[in-house]
């Protein structure tokens, strides 16, 4: 419970004593004259069913902005909130229940890093943030091992810190939220809370990876695998990570896809805007390869299952044990995103698929983010010019 301060009775009595007589009132703002001639505004506001309010202003402007924004706040049913008692746990787990009700909810690899945000910065005020305390934190971050790393004892091997296009996420997901909630709750944050320089805030796009499996490595994955129980087979790590070099998903579309999403000629897979990066559905056509593994999967499939990739539980859970398949296998510096990279460029090379057709596959909304690939397209016509 927040613990509201009295100002003390020596405090009170002072400015009664200070404050004039000459008190006039319009539109709800009271004007207050000091003795040493200064003015305060007072705005006041008294609904009935809503407790009252003031504030004092040194400008007539800044108390008609406050007592109008109260006025609205009311109207909508939706409660002003002071911003000296909001707390970036607060602002976050409110935007995410706003967005989990709408009609596009956030993907679950955008709610992870709202959640890295609020697990961060739960207890400081949105009062007390500044512009500095932002930039102090995405240099914290830069320089941070990544969760999987933070816990290694091993000295010998250097611990792994985010990426500066992961930190970026971050960053806007704070913007977003607080940029959000004051709009919503109707209260001034810092104009400057989120200006910077260029450069001070990561590229999105600085050192995109261009990592691509080298001669026997998908072999060597494969054989990786474990044959016990409670672990993830040979046979396991052959359905999904096929499957991901067949279809260019990401983790958590494959892990998420159900068997209603499947054409009835089990040719096509639609992909629900929920597990999707953008919020977008979007469809993905299922070579032979990709469609044979679809029904190994259903051969196997306990009964009432509903996910198509049954035995994998969440997407961490993947990229969690593709990192230790990586190790027993002795490939190095793969990750399970990279086989996206791996499949898009496949389907480049391939002929089979013209760009738009890839993009249409693969989920890229624009050709910023699909210039990577635009070299290894194969033109099946040529222009010739007279």
């Amino acid at each position: 419970m927040t613990k509201t301060h009295q100002k003390p009775t020596i405090y009170l009595k002072l400015t009664r004593r200070t404050a004039m007589a000459r008190n006039t009132s319009t539109n709800g703002i009271r004007e207050i004259v000091l003795d040493d001639g200064t003015k305060r505004f007072e705005a006041r506001v008294h609904r009935s069913g809503e407790p009252a309010k003031s504030k004092r202003f040194k400008t007539r402007t800044e108390a008609l902005k406050w007592k109008r924004q109260l006025d609205s706040a009311i109207d909508v049913g939706r409660p002003a909130r002071d911003r000296k008692t909001v707390l970036i746990r607060d602002i976050i787990d409110d935007y995410l229940a706003y967005k989990n009700a709408s009609l596009k909810p956030l993907p679950s690899n955008k709610v992870t890093d709202y959640q890295r945000v609020r697990d961060d910065l739960a207890e400081w005020s949105i009062s007390k943030l500044t512009n500095i305390d932002v930039e102090n934190y995405v240099r914290l971050l830069l320089g941070e091992p990544i969760k999987r790393d933070a816990k290694k004892e091993d000295a010998k091997r250097p611990k792994r810190t985010y990426k500066p296009a992961t930190v970026r996420k971050f960053y806007y997901a704070l913007k977003k939220a607080v940029e959000w909630h004051s709009k919503t709750y109707k209260y001034h944050v810092d104009e400057h809370l989120f200006s910077f320089e260029k450069g001070t805030i990561p590229d999105g796009w600085s050192g995109k990876r261009e990592r691509r499996l080298k001669a026997d490595e998908e072999r060597r994955l494969y054989a990786a695998g474990l044959d016990r129980e409670h672990t993830f087979t040979e046979a396991d790590w052959r359905a999904i990570i096929g499957f991901a070099l067949e279809t260019a998903m990401r983790e958590q579309e494959i892990v998420g896809v159900q068997w209603k999403c499947l054409a009835n000629d089990d040719r096509k897979l639609n992909i629900p805007g929920e597990l999707t990066k953008t919020g977008r559905p979007r469809v993905v056509l299922l070579s032979l390869r990709a469609r044979e593994i679809v029904a190994e999967q259903r051969a196997n499939c306990p009964p009432g299952e509903a996910r198509i990739f049954h035995q994998f539980p969440t997407p961490d859970s993947v990229c969690v044990s593709f990192a230790r398949l990586c190790k027993r296998a002795k490939v190095s510096n793969l990750t399970f995103h990279d086989l996206r990279h791996e499949a898009t460029s496949r389907l480049c090379e391939s002929g089979k698929l013209n760009m738009m057709q890839i993009m249409e596959m693969t989920g890229h909304s624009s050709m910023t983010t699909f210039q990577g690939y635009l070299h290894l397209l194969k033109h099946e016509t040529s222009v010739v010019l007279d």
